[in-house]
């Protein structure tokens, strides 16, 4: 199995213009992968991570975006618990 590491991400708007949610991310190589490519991968066993600053999380699959009433799935994100720097939804854009 592979580990792919994520040090950007794409965003786009959702479908209500309420909010922007992640649609792909970038890897180190500056490979731009959609949502659902990293899910797909991720449930076929690969590992994917962020990496900032010199952190790093593990990224896990969300039935849907964890915005109220956001119906964007399937979703990609890092646990609530990590720091900051390396929050999949705090990464520099691609």
């Amino acid at each position: 199995m592979a580990t792919y590491v994520v040090t950007k991400v794409r965003k786009e708007l959702s479908a209500d213009k309420g909010h922007e949610h992640i649609g792909g991310v970038c890897t180190s190589d500056g490979t731009h992968y959609t949502r659902q490519q990293v899910v797909d991968s991720i449930n076929a066993g690969n590992t994917w991570k962020t990496s900032a600053d010199g952190y790093e999380a593990t990224i896990e699959t969300s039935s849907y975006c964890p915005q109220p009433a956001c119906l964007a799935k399937p979703y990609i994100k890092t646990k609530p618990d990590s720091t900051k720097k390396d929050n999949l939804e705090n990464l520099d854009r691609c």
